[in-house]
């Protein structure tokens, strides 16, 4: 194994020969690195998303001189080029596979602006998330045919931009409204996407569990934030003719998806998953109450200090980040114990912000804080320690 590089194993994956799983286990324990990968990703990515934006900005510089026949064609021959030199790259060269990534980004990406360039051209008139819901479907098959990561993301952003202008288009059967109350529905979409990531742990598709597993976390968490504020007003407007159905259809598939995923995180034991799960649910349950108003001791739009249901969210959502951290600790993931201290950062800093007052108060608050913050930096120095010998001896 000493002559064997990172590249080789990520050719083996590319392959289909391993998980990303079975790949991450033998990259850790053989202490294997990619060493300039993610800087070629990184530079990659933005190169391709700059020639996107630039292609479109000396189009449109000529948009009046070239011809609709011309425009249509410059459209479609860029972005069947663009998955064109990347299939050339993944699958005759087997090589230069971060680049090919970036390609089938920007072909994604170009699939876009062709839509609104058809649009454009013939004045076209439609409800804006149509042309979005036309972009999804169009590349939502890639990222299974291409095994395209870059593909998976773009895939998802673009069904959750669809789904965001689909319940603010009024008219529509899915209408929510446009008020606050619409972080619930945000927070139950990225428990699905938490749930389904988990699920593909497991199975062919395990390369999308990661990224999946982080979009939905990372989305929970600014959704369910808000939720802290002390002047989180409940002034809902329109919602006599919003949709009544969708939250129900979406609680029952977000505790489906993780409970269906959460079994089968192997390396949590039945007690930890089941608290994890808890905490989720929880988590829901309290922003129900908060979106909707329920429980809390606002007048129009002033909160006053005694709005008990801000201060009890921001205590069951500091327990949350707690129990992440101790998650991502059994899990050996340094991203999910870093997600779980920057969101009790928040939590801390909102709590600062809700008790601000007196002298004497905020004195008296900083003091305690001050004690608190000391204690939680003991523990999370101990847990991190815990963390690197665990590491160390499944290495050894």
């Amino acid at each position: 194994m000493d002559s064997m590089k990172y590249a080789d194993l990520e050719k083996i994956f590319q392959a289909g020969l391993i998980s990303q799983e079975q790949r991450d286990q033998i990259a850790t324990h053989f202490d294997l690195k990619e060493e300039k990968s993610r800087f070629l990703t990184i530079v990659s990515f933005i190169g391709a998303i700059l020639v996107a934006a630039g292609l479109i900005l000396v189009v449109a510089s000529n948009w009046e001189d070239i011809p609709r026949g011309v425009k249509i064609a410059c459209g479609i021959g860029l972005l069947l080029g663009c998955h064109g030199a990347a299939w050339y790259l993944r699958e005759v060269r087997n090589d230069y596979l971060k680049i090919a990534e970036a390609l089938h980004l920007a072909g994604g990406l170009l699939f876009l602006g062709n839509i609104a360039l058809v649009g454009q051209i013939y004045n076209l008139s439609s409800r804006p998330p149509n042309a979005i819901l036309l972009w999804w479907l169009g590349i939502a098959a890639l990222p299974w045919l291409l095994r395209s990561t870059a593909m998976h993301i773009l895939s998802m952003i673009a069904f959750i931009t669809w789904f965001m202008m689909e319940i603010n288009q009024e008219g529509s059967p899915m209408y929510f409204g446009m008020d606050q109350s619409q972080i619930l529905i945000w927070a139950l979409l990225s428990s699905i996407l938490l749930g389904l990531g988990y699920w593909m742990r497991d199975g062919k598709w395990s390369q999308f569990a990661p990224s999946t597993t982080k979009l939905g976390l990372v989305g929970f968490f600014i959704s369910i934030y808000p939720a802290t504020w002390r002047w989180f007003f409940h002034d809902i407007h329109g919602n006599a003719v919003a949709s009544v159905w969708i939250v129900p259809l979406m609680g029952v598939l977000a505790l489906g998806a993780l409970a269906a995923g959460l079994s089968r995180v192997r390396e949590l034991t039945v007690q930890w998953r089941g608290t994890w799960g808890i905490c989720l649910g929880v988590a829901l349950l309290l922003l129900a109450c908060r979106a909707y108003g329920l429980g809390d001791s606002h007048v129009g739009y002033q909160s006053t200090d005694t709005d008990y249901m801000a201060w009890l969210c921001t205590a069951a959502f500091f327990v949350l980040g707690l129990v992440q951290i101790q998650v991502g600790v059994q899990q050996r993931s340094a991203e999910m114990v870093n997600l779980g201290v920057g969101f009790i950062g928040l939590i801390i800093l909102t709590a600062y912000i809700n008790l601000f007052g007196s002298m004497a108060r905020t004195g008296l608050v900083f003091i305690m804080g001050g004690v608190f913050l000391i204690g939680l930096a003991v523990y999370l120095e101990k847990q991190r320690r815990a963390l690197m010998a665990k590491i160390n001896s499944s290495k050894s």
